[in-house]
């Protein structure tokens, strides 16, 4: 069994049924569309959300290197961001900040870290050496090119908390991997015309989705939700919401545009919420889709967390 599997099998059995019924309710809200029906069908989930994506994001960067170098970005910021929790970063000072709420994790909740850090860790790998295959020299990203309290360098934004309050920490954990999630899909569509990095893009897309699905459960686990909290994102339903009051900008620009039920180009639209209205109505239809970010929608999100210029 592999890491990843491991990692999906312990999802909330119920989330997991969830998902299949929304799922059956596209199908049967799409039939008009065989290609897409065909793709719910075999289970193909990545091709399945790009085709009922919005036709209209078009968004920086347009280059196959630039969407690399932006995702590398985040993913740097990811890996860094759970060493830091593990006490495993290369830096002493970023790893004692976390001391207080590291000695607040049970071990499975480590365990978990541990493997979630693994994953990010060889996400970077993956592309910088896409990045070097580019011909490009990929971005040298440590602990200090990183603010994960969200104050842009000066360690006292609206997530300083998260070194202290477990509540904090798997939001934020939360926060980035469903900011990974929709970064992935929005970007998708610029890097057609590369297969390896498409096909890797979208491999890491799906590990994103396992993350962020394995922090709801530990927050589950952990009774630390927030307010509507759910297994799932419904509308723009954070279920962060009152834990981390201080960092509310940050959070509803992570869940924009969440509650979007129509899909597909305008001249053949599919109205996501009229489909599902005996599997969850529009409630269901928004739980359904993880909606792309556009470039600048995930500047916004990623720019309180980098030391100096935003990306």
């Amino acid at each position: 069994m592999t890491n990843d599997q491991q990692i999906l099998d312990g999802i909330e059995p119920k989330v997991l049924d969830r998902f299949v019924s929304r799922r059956e309710a596209m199908k049967k809200g799409a039939a008009g569309s065989a290609a897409l029906a065909a793709m719910l069908a075999t289970g193909s989930v990545p091709l399945a959300l790009g085709a009922l994506a919005n036709a209209a994001h078009a968004q920086a960067p347009t280059s196959v290197l630039g969407v690399l170098q932006f995702a590398y970005l985040l993913e740097n910021l990811e890996a860094e961001f759970y060493k830091a929790a593990l006490g495993t970063g290369s830096s002493v000072g970023v790893n004692a900040a976390f001391a207080p709420v590291r000695a607040t994790l049970t071990a499975i909740e480590v365990q978990t870290f541990q493997q979630i850090a693994k994953h990010e860790i060889a996400h970077v790998a993956l592309l910088r050496g896409l990045i070097a295959g580019a011909g490009a020299t990929p971005a040298a990203y440590t602990p200090a090119s990183f603010d994960f309290t969200g104050g842009n360098g000066a360690g006292n934004g609206p997530f300083a908390a998260a070194t202290t309050d477990k509540a904090f920490l798997l939001a934020a954990a939360q926060a980035f991997e469903d900011t990974g999630v929709r970064a992935y899909k929005g970007q998708a569509g610029n890097l057609i015309a590369d297969g390896v990095a498409l096909e890797t893009a979208l491999r890491i897309h799906s590990v994103e989705a396992r993350h962020a699905a394995r922090i709801r459960r530990m927050r589950a686990a952990a009774g630390v939700q927030g307010v509507n909290f759910s297994g799932t994102i419904t509308g723009e339903q954070s279920g962060i919401a009152g834990l981390a009051a201080a960092g509310a900008a940050v959070i509803a620009n992570v869940y924009d545009g969440e509650d979007n039920v129509t899909h597909a180009p305008s001249t053949r639209s599919v109205d996501a919420g009229a489909a599902a209205t005996a599997f969850g109505g529009v409630g269901g239809a928004t739980e359904a889709f993880d909606e792309p970010l556009s470039y600048d929608q995930v500047v916004a999100i990623v720019a309180p967390f980098v030391v100096g210029n935003a990306p």
